[in-house]
């Protein structure tokens, strides 16, 4: 597993079952947003193509439209290293802001996402068995 809770940030990549996990929260800075999107890279890479993605938006908060570049870079290697399904997670409280940033930015890279209230309903809208890690 790779983190960096300090910056606000989770990524995970479950090769058995082929996810990739990436928890976003708080309010990331530039670097942060680059680190995140770097270890989003490096993890899917990791996976086998048709892989998974469950990111976990819920109390993200948007980051400048510069800072948040790295983001759309991210989603376009993920989608050029054979992602398949995109379930995000997002509540009451989840910025529209963010939530449509990261669905026109997937578009752009060639893949649409849908949505879920929980990581549990995520994993089950996919189709994979529940996890048994702490991941929010």
């Amino acid at each position: 597993m790779q983190s960096n809770t300090e910056a606000g940030f989770d990524i995970e990549a479950d090769r058995e079952r082929n996810v990739l996990y990436i928890d976003l929260s708080g309010r990331l800075d530039a670097d942060a947003i680059r680190e995140a999107a770097d270890e989003t890279v490096s993890a899917a890479e990791t996976l086998r193509s048709g892989f998974d993605i469950v990111t976990d938006l819920r109390g993200f908060s948007p980051p400048s439209p510069d800072a948040a570049e790295p983001i759309g870079e991210a989603q376009q290697r993920v989608a050029e290293l054979g992602v398949d399904r995109v379930v995000r997670v997002s509540d009451e409280n989840t910025s529209s802001v963010v939530e449509l940033a990261f669905e026109r930015r997937s578009k752009e890279a060639g893949y649409s996402g849908e949505t879920a209230e929980s990581v549990e309903a995520a994993e089950r809208r996919l189709g994979v068995a529940a996890r048994t890690s702490t991941f929010r």
